[in-house]
């Protein structure tokens, strides 16, 4: 089941969501907010790991370059760990 939501966006920004429906890459507002917003979540998994970010560092042994950045990888599809920690994200 769907839950609709209220939210309050600039001018600006329902100006770009309009002309991105308008030119066809999506089929509504509603559609193109929807899809935004789920990208994003997919592409930061880190907003849901909470606490147990802390634990797992506390409980983790000491990784090399290399380690370090193929558990990056894996964990955070693809994105080089450094290039989360230049976006601030880890």
């Amino acid at each position: 089941m769907e839950e609709v939501i209220t939210s309050r966006f600039s001018e600006e920004l329902v100006k770009k969501v309009d002309q991105a429906v308008s030119q066809g890459h999506f089929k509504s507002r509603s559609e193109a907010l929807r899809i935004i917003i789920e990208n994003y979540l997919q592409e930061h998994p880190e907003l849901f790991l909470g606490n147990k970010v802390q634990t797992l560092l506390d409980k983790s042994p000491t990784l090399n370059d290399e380690q370090l950045e193929q558990i990056g990888t894996n964990l955070f599809k693809g994105t080089s760990v450094a290039k989360l920690v230049a976006e601030g994200r880890v």
